[in-house]
């Protein structure tokens, strides 16, 4: 496991809290402009706790990767309707293991400033 993973699973349970104040005053704004004219098949790339579950476009099918399995637990709780579909996956963003073709957009938020 990376250092970041091992970070990862550490403070997933504490993410969304210690998040809070940059969500509320920064990120919530920011987060509908990702997907702003997205649709189809869309990556969410490093999808944390799945803050950017709210947001997705209604008609879009996503799917979620993520590296550490304590966020994607808590990505699960969030994003039912991902869990439920199977399109959660442990998985390095340097590594995907998706055919070529298998999106039309991918969405990265915060996912490349750790």
């Amino acid at each position: 496991m990376t250092t970041n993973v091992r970070r990862y699973q550490r403070i997933a349970p504490f993410y969304d809290l210690l998040d809070l104040p940059f969500e509320r005053w920064r990120y919530q704004a920011l987060r509908p402009l990702l997907f702003r004219g997205l649709g189809g098949r869309l990556l969410d790339a490093g999808i944390g706790t799945g803050r950017n579950c709210a947001f997705y476009p209604a008609a879009a099918v996503v799917t979620g990767i993520d590296t550490s399995p304590a966020m994607l637990e808590r990505a699960r709780r969030r994003c039912p309707t991902l869990a439920a579909s199977g399109r959660l996956h442990r998985m390095d963003v340097t590594a995907l293991n998706f055919p070529t073709g298998s999106f039309d957009a991918a969405v990265a938020s915060f996912l490349f400033c750790v």
